[in-house]
């Protein structure tokens, strides 16, 4: 039976932060930016292929076992996207209705920016929390790597990692 395909995008999602949180421990200064599809991911790096499918299988192996930890990655875009949607609605809020004057805006701004550090404060464990209830689904037990594309962008690589599930 085929997953359905946001089930399927979140897997492939868990594997991609699975994949870059074990390239970024082995490689620490490597540029690694990826998103996901449905059928797999992508990685824009400077790192080998051969680097990356051995991240991959590893990944893989370790999701399987249970290092479900492997999934959530600090820099996702799910983290960045509930940042920007706590300290845009919070200086919305702050700033009051668009019918005050400038004056009353400019008197409200510093409470417009303490409210968005305490924001920008509960974003961070918004965004773990969000990737672990929805953008992310660590079992992946009938996942495996179906196939890996390269294509060289100067001095970067985007690799295409293809995922299939029994």
């Amino acid at each position: 039976m085929m997953l359905n395909l946001p089930r399927r995008l979140r897997r492939n999602h868990a594997l991609e932060h699975a994949t870059i949180n074990l390239l970024t421990q082995q490689y620490a200064e490597a540029y690694i930016v990826g998103f996901s599809r449905v059928l797999g991911f992508t990685l824009y790096t400077n790192l080998a292929t051969a680097d990356v499918v051995t991240a991959v299988t590893e990944a893989l192996r370790r999701l399987k076992a249970g290092q479900h930890e492997l999934a959530i990655h600090s820099n996702c875009g799910t983290g960045l996207i509930a940042t920007a949607g706590l300290t845009t609605l919070g200086t919305l809020v702050s700033l009051g209705s668009p019918r005050m004057t400038l004056r009353q805006r400019i008197e409200r701004f510093p409470t417009a920016v303490l409210i968005n550090a305490v924001l920008i404060l509960l974003a961070r464990p918004l965004g773990v929390w969000l990737q672990t209830h929805v953008t992310v689904d660590p079992h992946i037990a009938a996942a495996e790597l179906a196939s890996v594309f390269t294509v060289h962008q100067g001095k970067l690589q985007r690799i295409n990692v293809n995922i299939r599930y029994a």
